[in-house]
């Protein structure tokens, strides 16, 4: 859970403080601020001013969620530490600690979110002995909500397999057995409207009504004409050997004729 307050500090700079690294050269102090049992957040490291440094930096300290019901109470804690090394395990010398009361703050800028105030901070040993000042502007803020976080890509990503659904509404599979690279027959592919062919080994889909009504009037209709050309051609033949068969008969009778009388030039007087 986050903080619903925040303190922000400017650090700006301290004054007459102690050298406590004496002894191995010069003094290189930072601060570390936090409130009540908070996270610690820090300033850089100021390696040139010595007993007089100068950061001039903005910290944002947040409040822990338990002093946020009591901020009244809370209390805003700045250390100013030597930087002995960069080891993070070696001990860092304290040169002095101040303590603020966020009340006196609030007190001052009106409540949360007020103007800053400024503020000149006695520092002190642990044994309570003043060592130096720190100058410092405080204000107490609403924290900012976090982030909300946004898809950079809130479409669907198109079916594995399936390029032609992210595409088109009306897509539709190929059928069972239809490779599903190969390009549609010819004329059309499977889209909306379109019939898509039977795969070879499966049963043909049955036909809708309307359409079983249609093919079985188109089949009688056939079978009808095929009669009726059956018997006209039935009929055709039938005439057609009687018409050879007349033919037939007046050929034989111009041959007995010829046989009896001859090609036809005959006296009249015979």
């Amino acid at each position: 859970m986050g903080s619903r307050y925040e303190v922000e500090v400017t650090v700006g700079s301290a004054s007459n403080l102690k050298n406590v690294n004496w002894r191995n050269g010069d003094l290189r102090p930072y601060a570390v601020l936090w409130v009540d049992d908070g996270p610690k957040c820090s300033t850089r490291v100021d390696p040139d001013n010595g007993e007089d440094p100068v950061w001039d930096e903005k910290v944002v300290v947040p409040v822990p969620p338990a002093s946020a019901a009591r901020l009244g109470d809370a209390v805003l804690h700045i250390d100013v530490v030597h930087a002995a090394g960069d080891d993070a395990d070696a001990v860092k010398p304290l040169v002095g600690s101040a303590r603020l009361p966020l009340r006196d703050v609030l007190d001052d800028a009106g409540g949360v979110g007020g103007a800053r105030v400024s503020r000149t901070l006695r520092l002190k040993r642990p044994s309570g002995r003043p060592q130096g000042r720190l100058e410092a502007r405080v204000a107490v803020r609403e924290a900012a909500p976090p982030p909300r976080y946004y898809d950079p890509n809130p479409y669907p990503a198109p079916a594995y397999g399936n390029p032609g659904a992210a595409r088109d509404p009306y897509y539709a599979a190929p059928p069972v057995g239809y490779p599903a690279d190969a390009p549609p027959p010819y004329g059309g592919g499977y889209g909306y409207g379109a019939a898509a062919p039977t795969a070879y080994g499966a049963e043909a889909a049955p036909l809708p009504a309307q359409q079983q009504k249609s093919s079985k009037m188109g089949m009688g209709t056939g079978l009808a004409v095929g009669a009726a050309a059956g018997l006209l051609g039935g009929l055709a033949l039938a005439e057609g050997a009687s018409y050879v068969e007349d033919k037939f008969e007046d050929r034989v009778a111009e041959r007995v004729e010829e046989e009896t009388f001859g090609d036809g030039d005959y006296d009249d007087d015979y």
